[in-house]
């Protein structure tokens, strides 16, 4: 009998530490995104989330036990916390090794960027090059939001592997894949059967990501010098993708690249087309851009306009940008500081020497030139019905102009600016990105058993893009927290 009642008390005890988690929102308006031309805007509904998923979702009051926190939604918005689908979580914008004050600030940023994402509403983030071990070294962080990855598999001496040997290849990614016809014969002790494309593919599935990359790239702007990887490769990987069913995204970003990934079939296109080479249109899109473009709509490929890659290699070169007050809610004194002086200035004068120091009135109307081209494509493929992801690349190269959470809320106002509707903007940093990465029962929407990321608004995003500047209340796994507790003191 003793032994019974010892049972019932500890199982009391663990019932109520369980429900001290839980978490109740009442007479709140839901808006959900069913799918990317389906959104329902329900009022005066009642959520109870338990064990940070949501148990139920009702039109009547939900009775509260003690130990359950209440948050009263009258008068907000409740949404699906957002998406960013391609983001790059170990590096400090801006960061340069070869300076030692920014191994201190390399560790700041570290330690805020999770809440960066947090404080723009970004509760799940998908980072495309990512490996088991430096997943966990994210995950560390106390509060964070749920980062997703893809295994990254460059070709030996390609792009994320530039001039690298087999040795090299070895010690720096663990995913590449070994091409013996272009490779040569491996060296003693290698088994090449570990790098084949099925065998990577493997492993990344088995190590818990949602795609594999690929990297379809021979050089930036008019060049095509470094090795790419071969179409037969490219359907090797496809087809093992499928068969352990995971995605394969695509770095391309070049009209030739982009001819390619499409025609070995990826389902993730990781850029924007900006880079049209030599093609040239006043009005609309040149022949054999529209018909990539065509192609993608055809196959349903998701497309990531990744607007904020040129905007932000624009913006390192614009005086005084790292004075917009965004930045400073998120960024330290200290990193703008670093940014505004000579050392810290060094990749926007890389990036002016690659204009071969063109006057910067006349660097910046062919870097936006570059990136109207970007627009174009979105907007072709948007007004011909192509769902749109929420999709960043933060950060796409060392620009400081390019940081976490802040790249998406300006990734949402650009597509809004370019005529993309506040539906579908939603639709994009929520149900379109979870469907894409086949992560829907999970996230995206609000309904029972799905996990309890949630955003509490001020006002409608169905009626103003500005409603994503006034997050009342990040939802995180269930917990609560008032947006101001990510900004930086």
């Amino acid at each position: 009998m003793k032994y019974i009642i010892f049972l019932f008390i500890i199982f009391n005890i663990f019932t109520k530490q369980s429900q001290a988690n839980d978490l109740i929102i009442k007479n709140v308006t839901v808006i959900n995104p069913v799918d990317n031309n389906s959104i329902l805007t329900l009022e005066h509904q009642w959520l109870l989330i338990e064990d940070g998923v949501i148990k139920k979702v009702s039109t009547t009051a939900i009775e509260a036990i003690e130990s359950t926190k209440e948050i009263d939604g009258t008068g907000k918005f409740l949404i699906p916390g957002l998406m960013d689908s391609h983001v790059h979580t170990g590096t400090m914008p801006g960061a340069n090794a070869d300076y030692l004050e920014t191994k201190p600030l390399q560790q700041a940023y570290l330690k805020q960027q999770p809440r960066s994402y947090l404080y723009h509403g970004i509760t799940q983030i998908l980072d495309p090059s990512r490996t088991p071990a430096s997943v966990e070294l994210f995950n560390q962080a106390a509060i964070k939001p749920d980062l997703l990855f893809c295994g990254a598999a460059p070709i030996i001496g390609g792009y994320n592997l530039l001039g690298a040997d087999l040795a090299q290849a070895i010690q720096q990614r663990k995913y590449f894949i070994y091409q013996p016809e272009k490779d040569g014969l491996p060296p003693k002790g290698f088994d090449a059967k570990q790098h084949s494309p099925e065998s990577v593919v493997k492993r990344i599935a088995e190590d818990g990501a949602k795609c594999v990359k690929v990297y379809i790239e021979d050089g930036f702007d008019l060049a095509s010098h470094w090795p790419s990887i071969d179409m037969s490769t490219l359907k090797r990987v496809r087809k093992a993708a499928d068969k352990y069913g995971i995605k394969v995204i695509a770095h391309a970003n070049a009209v030739d690249m982009q001819r390619i990934a499409v025609d070995a079939n990826v389902d993730v296109l990781a850029h924007g087309m900006w880079n049209w080479l030599t093609l040239k249109s006043d009005n609309g899109l040149p022949a054999k851009i529209q018909q990539i473009a065509d192609d993608i709509l055809e196959g349903k490929i998701v497309y990531q306009p990744t607007l904020n890659v040129m905007r932000s290699l624009r913006d390192v070169t614009v005086a005084g940008h790292m004075e917009h007050p965004d930045y400073k809610n998120v960024v330290s004194a200290d990193a703008l500081d670093w940014y505004a002086s000579e050392n810290g200035q060094w990749f926007s004068k890389v990036m002016v020497e690659g204009y071969d120091n063109l006057p910067l009135a006349q660097i910046h109307r062919r870097m936006t030139s570059v990136l109207n081209n970007g627009e174009r494509v979105l907007q072709y493929l948007y007004k011909n019905g192509l769902p749109l992801v929420l999709a960043t690349d933060t950060p796409p190269a060392p620009t400081y102009a390019s940081q976490p959470g802040i790249s998406a809320n300006w990734e949402l106002k650009h597509m809004y600016k370019l005529g993309v509707s506040l539906p579908h903007i939603l639709a994009a940093a929520t149900i379109n990105n979870a469907k894409a990465f086949n992560v829907e029962k999970s996230y995206g929407s609000i309904a029972p058993g799905k996990v309890g990321n949630f955003l509490l608004l001020d006002s409608n995003p169905l009626k103003s893009i500005k409603a994503y500047d006034q997050i009342n209340t990040v939802v995180l796994h269930g917990v609560s927290h008032k947006r101001d507790v990510f900004k930086l003191k």
